[in-house]
């Protein structure tokens, strides 16, 4: 939605004002949203930049933002603030949307930057990507890994209103050496395999299960996608999850826990607890994990341990990559423009390396790991998890009301683990999901 013409003079008074109060106003300026990109003069500007990161992160971020702040041609100035986790972050843009009370750039999931997209509070980040004089050469393109410029994250809106940073992929964490007890050389590539082996693992009086289930919506997403299916419809209208993939793969899980090969997680990362003790053969959980796996089987049965790629029924693997991404707020092109600027100058590689090593995450550029040899050496999982990259990608939804759906998914995925119907579960919560989109 656009916003009225203010008199530039007018424009400049209440965005110093804004500023003072640590946000930042969205008036359109004269010239339209971008201005005239080639030309314009970025020099001086301030910009407001809310961030969910906290203790050593946020040091190390402070510390970047300061490098860039004393480094960059352009004399642009960013200050940085902790605005809360990522849900208080978007609960006070949310609110502030309507008097302009914004950041100039935020840390938001994509289904967050779609609502704020929906208000017309977001720009679209194509024409700063592509410019000739401040966006990507060919070659640094070329560098991207491929989810970086793809715009199926947010399918509702033709184009990009975020760009990454990080990003995670979900893995099978197994444990190598009782693997190989059981007789195994590696780990599952199909299904089947994943069940026969964690039933093999499994001794219920003993306290040993193949598979511990944490409840998250991307785990979820993963089943529906190895097994050939999606989570939405082309046109982004409907969610698509109630079919085959998605019934067998509830129906699978019940399974699991009903023969007594998994147990259901009953406490915050109780799964890496028990993984890390030797008492689960597999659990399922985030790239951005891996230091935390490290330090609890360090301190726990200190047995060999890998990572790989989901078990499916699809030729190649196909992993779910997510993550935040860093939005631009609508204000005025020169601010836009400045935000931009810090944006590209994290995505290079001296820039991504540090961001690994500090938030866990996998670079977007591929030249990141000539910087990361050390780190792959001392993180060797890490390294395999870089390397997945290369696979196919699946996103998660980047629609309006995709947290809504989350809950619903989350309640369905409970009910099962406990017993209830799945089919039942999964036209229920298909139906709610439906409901949430637009939201």
């Amino acid at each position: 939605m656009k916003t009225n013409r203010w008199l530039k003079g007018m424009a400049v008074l209440i965005g110093v004002g804004l500023l003072a109060a640590g946000c930042a106003s969205t008036p359109e300026s004269e010239g339209g949203v971008y201005g005239d990109l080639e030309g314009l003069d970025p020099g001086g500007q301030v910009v407001i930049f809310w961030y969910p990161y906290s203790n050593s992160q946020e040091e190390t971020l402070q510390a970047m933002i300061e490098e860039f702040n004393t480094t960059n041609e352009w004399g642009i100035t960013v200050q940085g603030e902790y605005a809360g986790n990522y849900d208080e972050i978007y609960r006070k843009i949310t609110a502030g949307i309507p008097s302009g009370r914004v950041p100039d750039l935020a840390v938001a999931y994509p289904d967050q930057a779609a609502a704020y997209a929906d208000r017309g509070a977001v720009v679209e980040l194509t024409p700063y990507v592509e410019s000739r004089r401040w966006g990507f050469t060919q070659a640094e393109l070329d560098d991207l890994f491929p989810f970086v410029l793809q715009t199926e994250d947010l399918p509702q809106f033709q184009g990009r209103y975020g760009f990454p940073l990080q990003r995670s992929i979900e893995v099978l964490f197994y444990n190598e050496d009782w693997l190989h007890e059981l007789g195994y050389d590696r780990p599952p590539q199909t299904w089947e395999e994943f069940r026969e082996m964690a039933c093999a693992a499994s001794d219920p009086a003993a306290g040993t299960y193949g598979y511990e289930l944490s409840i998250n919506t991307s785990t979820f997403a993963d089943w529906v996608v190895s097994r050939g299916g999606r989570m939405l419809n082309d046109d982004a209208t409907a969610y698509a999850f109630g079919d085959q993939a998605g019934l067998e793969a509830l129906t699978f899980l019940q399974g699991l826990l009903e023969e007594g090969c998994a147990l259901l997680e009953t406490e915050e990362y109780g799964d890496q607890a028990d993984f890390s003790a030797g008492r689960v053969l597999f659990t399922i959980s985030s790239t951005s994990r891996l230091p935390f796996y490290r330090s609890a089987v360090s301190r726990g049965a200190g047995f060999n341990w890998s990572i790989s790629t989901l078990p499916g029924s699809l030729e190649q693997p196909k992993v779910n990559v997510y993550g935040a991404d860093l939005s631009i707020f609508r204000t005025t092109p020169e601010r836009q423009l400045a935000s931009w600027l810090f944006v590209r100058w994290l995505a290079e590689p001296e820039q991504q390396a540090r961001w690994v090593r500090a938030f866990y995450g996998l670079p977007v550029r591929a030249s990141t790991a000539e910087l990361l040899q050390d780190y792959f050496d001392e993180n060797p999982q890490y390294a395999k998890a870089f390397g997945f990259l290369n696979y196919e990608i699946a996103v998660e939804p980047g629609v309006t009301g995709y947290d809504r759906c989350r809950e619903a998914i989350g309640e369905m995925m409970q009910a099962v683990a406990g017993g209830e119907d799945p089919a039942s579960w999964l036209t229920r919560t298909v139906e709610k999901c439906n409901g949430s989109l637009g939201e």
